[in-house]
């Protein structure tokens, strides 16, 4: 498989370190998901984000061709995918920078449209 900074894949925690999770990707790839990018929050104990076994979709930040070793984020990966009940096992697209919109501009949009399904309703 091929992978490209940007895109959002699935991983597997494998080891558990105070600063990072150690996580493994399809063909034998490996990479580090740093406790700096699990949360905008601080974080006291790892293992409450992620234990051996766990499975997560992360985004590509960067990779070292030369030894098939990922670097990868969670915070980054858009909460819609993060949560979703059905996990896609197969490599997700690659994301442009600004597909998603803020939440905030989401929510004004969300409430527009609230409103204009009572007005409707209401005549």
């Amino acid at each position: 498989m091929e992978y490209q900074v940007g895109q959002l894949i699935l991983g597997k925690v494998y080891d558990v370190k105070p600063y990072a999770l150690l996580m493994s990707f399809e063909d034998d790839v490996t990479g580090l998901l740093h406790i700096s990018e699990i949360s905008d929050s601080f974080i006291r104990d790892i293992e409450k984000y992620g234990s051996i076994g766990d499975e997560m979709r992360v985004k590509i930040l960067s990779i070292d061709e030369d030894n098939g070793f990922l670097r990868v984020s969670y915070k980054q990966v858009p909460k819609e995918e993060a949560f979703s009940s059905h996990v896609n096992r197969r490599k997700a697209p690659v994301m442009k920078e600004n597909e998603f919109l803020p939440l905030e501009e989401k929510l004004d949009d969300w409430i527009e449209e609230a409103y204009q399904k009572i007005e409707k309703k209401s005549g």
